[in-house]
């Protein structure tokens, strides 16, 4: 099967999105498939170093828009020669230039919406993103052969979208063999020397007003004084001025000196801090999937999410964690609970490796994908925008 991807941009200071790009596009290379990938230069400073397909990633002229003319122009002369095209993410021009090209061709396209057709997200930016859809994205959505969404939740937050063509749930996996072989314990608190000897309470990804990292350090500013040997990190890129903000919070609230900003951490770095962390923490408003709470749960830490984080459900089903409501309140009795009973902790942390190892790896994701791509080229690129979305094809998912 010859499969093009298209992402606005590589760069892994987006997080989740290009995770799930490099996963996936590996573990389709690497089953036999003739795998392509279109992104732009823009926020080129963290293009990812690893990919295993042919990449092409072209100059943007414009940042926010990531309005990048060679793409287009390549994507009108390379789209002819996919079976099927998978966009990520919405609301850019790649998307839109990718959609139209599909549609010239008569080629079939699945796009992602990365938990951009979700209340809260379409709740950003409000107005632009109603003139952005009555321009272009509605018909790019419901052109499309079919909406990926990686969780029930997410499907469910987009209904009142009320886009029109099929639907399907996939979730998102991790390459097996990278969790294998973890970094040995104590490789990550050694490259920081004031947390050696300390226990870690971990944040990672993108620091945005979104994921509420301020809330996780008011939290852990009442606990610390019972919890002397206690650090909290916060690893992640920084988007506009909030990670600055977070800081002088941290030492305007007393915990300067016991908190450590690490910055994006890549590959092995984000394993090694894993491994080294003594409870995971998320207390998003909003996320789709969270490619970071398996990458957690693979290195077997416990978890604290947000019951805002489409995972949470799950994770408290399982046992591998805790789901708080995303106020100070919750997360301080969460955080006490856990750091207080090492035990309990340890036994989240195994429920939460066999979780991941089990059903989050793309080995086992992947008959899915493929299921789900040749389903929509089947379609012939035929727009079925007021069709009625077929049951069967809806209900696509992993268990």
């Amino acid at each position: 099967m010859k499969i093009l991807h298209v992402i606005p941009r590589l760069s892994v200071r987006c997080g989740g999105p290009v995770t799930a790009v490099i996963g996936m596009t590996s573990a389709l290379q690497r089953a036999g498939h003739e795998v392509r990938l279109f992104a732009t230069d823009n926020w080129a400073d963290g293009i990812a170093d690893k990919l295993e397909c042919e990449t092409k990633v072209f100059h943007a002229r414009y940042g926010p828009w990531q309005w990048a003319p060679a793409l287009g122009r390549a994507l009108k002369r390379e789209v002819a020669n996919a079976d099927i095209v998978n966009l990520h993410t919405l609301w850019s021009y790649p998307g839109n230039v990718a959609a139209r090209a599909c549609r010239a061709a008569k080629v079939p396209y699945i796009v992602r919406p990365c938990g951009m057709l979700d209340q809260w997200s379409l709740g950003q930016k409000t107005f632009k993103k109603r003139i952005y859809s009555t321009l272009f994205e509605r018909k790019n959505i419901n052109s499309a052969a079919a909406l990926w969404f990686t969780s029930e939740g997410e499907r469910d937050g987009a209904q009142k979208f009320d886009y029109s063509c099929a639907d399907a749930v996939v979730p998102l996996g991790l390459a097996p063999e990278a969790y294998s072989d973890l970094p040995v314990a104590g490789t990550f608190r050694n490259s920081h020397p004031q947390l050696i000897g300390k226990r870690l309470i971990l944040f990672l990804g993108r620091i945005t007003p979104k994921k509420r990292t301020d809330l996780l350090v008011k939290a852990f500013a009442e606990i610390s004084a019972d919890f002397p040997d206690v650090s909290l990190v916060i690893a992640g890129p920084d988007e506009g001025t909030y990670l600055s903000e977070v800081q002088q919070l941290a030492t305007n609230l007393g915990i300067g000196g016991r908190t450590v900003f690490t910055g994006a951490l890549r590959g092995r770095e984000v394993q090694a801090a894993l491994v080294d962390t003594d409870v995971f923490v998320l207390p998003s408003l909003h996320e789709n999937f969270g490619v970071s709470v398996i990458e957690a749960m693979a290195c077997g830490v416990p978890i604290i999410l947000s019951n805002l984080v489409n995972l949470a459900g799950l994770i408290r089903e399982e046992s591998a964690g805790l789901s708080i409501a995303p106020d100070q309140n919750s997360l301080v009795a969460a955080l006490r609970r856990i750091l207080s009973d090492p035990e309990a902790a340890r036994e989240m942390g195994m429920n939460g490796r066999k979780l991941a190892l089990d059903r989050f790896t793309w080995d086992g994701i992947l008959p899915a994908v493929i299921d789900l791509y040749t389903r929509a080229i089947e379609t012939k690129g035929v727009r079925i925008a007021n069709a009625t979305r077929d049951a069967d094809y809806g209900e696509l998912k992993v268990s």
